[in-house]
């Protein structure tokens, strides 16, 4: 009798144990698998409530991109910009100012180097400017500077080192500079500004330095026009970024027709990789067009945006323009769209006062008839329009509207100014 209770016991344990077993696979089949619409059980875990949804990648990406030509400082420009303890030159870029801070990216080329406090401000033909005039551009919104062009070493190397550390000095502002460096170590660093999850990489050169040669000992702090070192730097640069903006310093000055210099390299520069290329030098404004490359290759090119803010008297150069484009990224890949053209005009008065840039649309003939180069020419807005009309054809249009896509901008990618190229 006692055999059989303790043998009714070891079946009613093992009955209960059985029980519970099952009771566990169902339960972790409910938790743990779905059924798919076909009643065939699924592995995928269900969220608990509550829980974030992974958010999906966007099917495509935008940024949108403006740039314009040479912030030239003449020695009456920063005269009538000193104040009383330094310099300012805010007012010379309010009336662009919402259009240059709304873009994602905003490229000017600074003519003149920023030596600092040992290198007294000057104009032609040795230029040197206040350091307070890279201060108001990136209070004025431009973020990416250039300072690859003719005029780098009018104050010899110690003015370019001043400008590196100016300009690295900006760098938690997310402002960054290409064209110049301290050795070739930093220029082997990649300049690449991420903006709205796509990654633009930035090149400049410059096709020389006014006859003042580059250190012999430290040849690569100005970047020259060298087509073995722009294909080495952009097979670097490519595998890193979404596309690559090339800022050409070239061509021949007051010429509103590109050489034909200008346009064989902006064909070797697209077959390169290149898919932006930004130019001036000219002082005066020249066409925009695709560039096709025989490897299938293009770029959208502006041979010239001509000056910024200037105290050159020829009518011509008071005529300039801003290039607007949006960078797109998708499954296709990545490529320039909506590029567009603005005209400008560059406006001072007589006594070499009040410097500023107008949209073209909004000159007025009234400016015109107060304008210091009115006596050497016709500036009148008619006589603008017709000259941006006959250069820029379809790609004008009367005032470029850059959509603001990333509301952070601000920041560049880790192999940005500071970061050395892997």
């Amino acid at each position: 009798m006692k055999h059989c209770r303790w043998m009714c016991s070891v079946l009613l344990a093992l009955c209960l144990l059985m029980n519970l077993t099952a009771c566990g696979q169902k339960g972790e089949e409910a938790s743990g698998k779905q059924l798919s619409d076909s009643g065939q059980s699924s592995s995928a875990p269900v969220s608990e409530p509550g829980a974030p949804e992974e958010p999906e990648e966007p099917a495509e990406r935008r940024v949108s991109l403006i740039a314009v030509g040479d912030n030239l400082i003449h020695n009456t420009l920063f005269e009538w910009a000193r104040t009383g303890d330094g310099f300012d030159f805010s007012s010379c870029y309010d009336a662009v100012r919402d259009i240059v801070s709304a873009a994602d990216i905003a490229v000017v080329n600074q003519e003149s180097p920023l030596g600092g406090p040992d290198y007294r401000p000057s104009g032609y033909p040795n230029f040197n400017s206040p350091q307070q005039v890279g201060l108001d551009l990136v209070d004025a919104g431009f973020d990416v500077i250039s300072q690859a062009n003719n005029h780098a070493m009018d104050r010899g190397a110690g003015a370019v080192e001043d400008t590196v550390d100016f300009w690295r000095g900006l760098a938690d502002r997310g402002v960054y500079m290409t064209g110049m460096y301290r050795d070739f170590e930093d220029r082997q660093k990649l300049l690449i500004v991420e903006r709205n999850g796509v990654k633009v990489g930035f090149l400049s050169y410059t096709y020389g330095t006014n006859g003042i040669p580059l250190p012999e000992d430290n040849p690569d702090i100005v970047s020259l026009i060298d087509l073995d070192r722009i294909s080495y730097d952009i097979e670097r640069l490519s595998p890193k970024c979404d596309l690559v903006a090339v800022i050409m310093h070239w061509g021949v000055e007051y010429s509103h027709t590109p050489s034909e210099e200008q346009e064989s390299l902006a064909k070797k520069l697209a077959e390169m990789g290149a898919g932006l290329i930004i130019g001036h030098h000219p002082h005066v404004v020249q066409p925009a067009e695709w560039v096709e490359a025989d490897n299938g290759n293009r770029a959208f090119c502006i041979y010239s945006l001509g000056n910024f803010i200037s105290s050159q008297n020829k009518p011509a150069t008071m005529l300039e323009s801003m290039l607007s484009v949006e960078i797109v990224k998708d499954e296709a890949g990545t490529r320039v769209e909506k590029a567009e053209v603005m005209a400008m005009v560059n406006h001072y008065r007589d006594g070499f006062s009040d410097y500023r840039v107008y949209p073209l649309a909004d000159y007025t003939d009234e400016l015109a008839k107060s304008h210091y180069v009115r006596t050497k020419g016709d500036v009148s807005v008619a006589r603008m329009t017709a000259l941006a009309q006959e250069i820029y054809g379809d790609w004008l249009v009367e005032r470029v509207t850059p959509v603001t896509y990333d509301a952070q901008a601000g920041g560049g990618d880790g192999d940005g100014a500071s970061a050395p190229a892997a």
